[in-house]
């Protein structure tokens, strides 16, 4: 069995078609043997929490630190 992490970022519609004021979430998802087994969505603040989380458990954490760096620069800060 193999398993595959992917992951992107999306920006949520503030209403009407807004981005402007919406925060941009990091998707991950999980594959395994092509099929999805788990998908979860985290906010720049939650993604910290998460890498730090994840890092102290000894995971590898090169995917979710990428993402992490996009949403900072979609956020401009």
């Amino acid at each position: 069995m193999n398993e595959e992490l992917t992951w992107k970022v999306r920006h949520e519609a503030a209403g009407y078609g807004s981005r402007q004021n919406a925060p941009a979430k990091a998707c991950f998802y999980w594959k395994k043997d092509g099929q999805l087994v788990r998908s979860t969505e985290f906010t720049q603040s939650e993604l910290e929490i998460e890498c730090e989380r994840l890092s102290a458990a000894g995971t590898d954490i090169t995917q979710f630190v990428l993402a992490l760096k996009l949403l900072a620069i979609s956020r401009g800060s």
